[in-house]
């Protein structure tokens, strides 16, 4: 619930009124579940004409320009991509984290029989795109095998943004299975990362990264809430995770599950301080007389906020801070480094599009058929149940929707093929025309049914 403030009560600037016209609409834009997507879209079409039109050159400059930091004899010197993909993608998997620790508890895998359907129609979103993909790898005699994780991810920010854009049209239902689909798609797809792309493990790193973890669980129970202390056991935690072999980005989903779910103080000392300082308030008040020149005023705003603060919980104040920079600047920024690729001007031979082909085919057929069969099976043999207000025909436009891969699929892509710069160029044009092909056939589907 917000709250807006009226014009009678703004203390304006000069020209603010002015302003007000222009960034309104687009504060507005910013605070819409569809930014996200549209920030990723844009990013990605940038790099992609980047390359096409004579930037070449400059894009794998920019992708390999080094950024190091030292103290003293001490030095660690990166490539941005390095950087962007290793370093600060961690924030955006420390979010997923948080979503996958909150969906568990209080959304839409916390009631069993709803999670139940969300995690059936997952594992078919996940087993069928690698199966196809490995089966077209197979028959072609290809040595790709290790591409086949890369259409089991799903896109939540393009995926969520075309429910958002498509209005009454989609049951609210549907925003619940995408958002939990999408999840424990993820949950897979982090799996996926640290078992089977993982190439030496240093058990001496490991065990530190363990000591760590303890840590940071151990805080948790004494109850420190401070954000400080598992920011530092979160840096400790990506360090020693990325010096064992693991991928590093694992680093950010563990430190998200040990972020304290209970707030500081209950909701009944809440309403009453906050009531209290209202009443305080309004005795010092002096209508004529701005709160810039009533400390004791501005001290109780300061009292309210930090009652506030201490009655939010960690796990979701963390993440609110944190979402708009992920997804506004880490996402756009990991997506224009990774999704330059050259667009082919003549039709390729086989053999050097089949990674494009599985993958494209993974994320559609996959993913639409995957997800869809699963469902249907689950429902035919009584085990699942249909939320109120979705038909399974709702299922199968979800399905497709689920094979926008892009962000977690070139991610995947850049592991399974490091060192191939051949197979990474197949790999991302199969996933943006895979991600695009699947959102379109999804959109339609949702479209279709609602006019019936």
């Amino acid at each position: 619930m917000s709250y807006e403030i009226k014009e009678a009560n703004r203390e304006h600037a000069p020209l603010e009124r002015r302003f007000l016209k222009f960034s309104l609409p687009f504060e507005s834009f910013i605070d819409s579940q569809i930014v996200a997507g549209v920030a990723l879209l844009v990013s990605a079409t940038a790099a992609i004409l980047m390359v096409n039109f004579g930037g070449l050159h400059s894009y794998e400059e920019l992708n390999s320009l080094k950024l190091a930091m030292s103290l003293g004899d001490w030095n660690i010197s990166h490539s941005i991509h390095y950087w962007i993909n290793d370093g600060l993608m961690v924030l955006f998997f420390f979010i997923l984290g948080l979503e996958i620790k909150y969906e568990c508890l209080v959304g839409a895998l916390s009631d069993f029989k709803d999670a139940v359907l969300v995690i059936i129609m997952a594992i078919g979103g996940m087993v069928f795109p690698a199966l196809i993909y490995s089966g077209i790898i197979w028959i072609s005699g290809a040595d790709a095998h290790q591409g086949w994780g890369i259409p089991m991810a799903t896109d939540t920010a393009f995926a969520i943004g075309i429910l958002t854009l498509l209005g009454s049209k989609a049951p609210r239902a549907a925003y619940v299975l995408l958002t939990g689909l999408a999840i424990v798609d993820d949950m897979g797809a982090v799996a996926v990362i640290g078992f089977f792309y993982t190439e030496q493990i240093i058990l001496s790193s490991l065990l530190w990264a363990g000591i760590t973890l303890i840590t940071m669980f151990a805080i948790n129970l004494v109850g420190i809430r401070k954000p400080l202390f598992y920011l530092v056991g979160g840096v400790f935690l990506w360090w020693f995770i990325l010096q064992s072999g693991v991928h590093a980005t694992t680093a950010g989903l563990l430190a998200a599950i040990m972020v304290p779910t209970r707030p500081y103080t209950n909701k009944r000392r809440f309403r009453y301080k906050m009531q209290k300082i209202v009443e305080d308030f309004q005795k010092i008040d002096m209508p004529s007389t701005p709160i810039l020149e009533n400390e004791q005023q501005h001290a109780l705003v300061v009292q309210a906020e930090d009652i506030a603060k201490q009655t939010t919980a960690p796990i979701l104040r963390w993440g609110y801070t944190l979402d708009k920079p992920v997804s506004l600047i880490i996402l756009p920024l990991f997506a224009f480094l990774n999704a330059g690729v050259m667009l082919p001007t003549m039709i390729p031979e086989f053999k050097d599009t089949v990674v494009s082909i599985a993958i494209i085919l993974g994320l559609v057929l996959g993913k639409g058929i995957g997800i869809s069969f699963f469902a249907w099976l689950g429902l035919k043999m009584g085990m699942l149940r249909l939320p109120a207000d979705v038909q399974f025909s709702h299922i199968v436009g979800i399905g497709f929707l689920a094979g926008m891969g892009f962000t977690m699929s070139l991610f995947i892509s850049a592991l399974a093929f490091e060192g191939q710069p051949a197979l990474i160029e197949q790999a991302k044009l199969g996933i943006l025309l895979g991600s695009l092909i699947a959102g379109i056939i999804g959109t339609v589907i949702l479209l279709f049914i609602s006019r019936e």
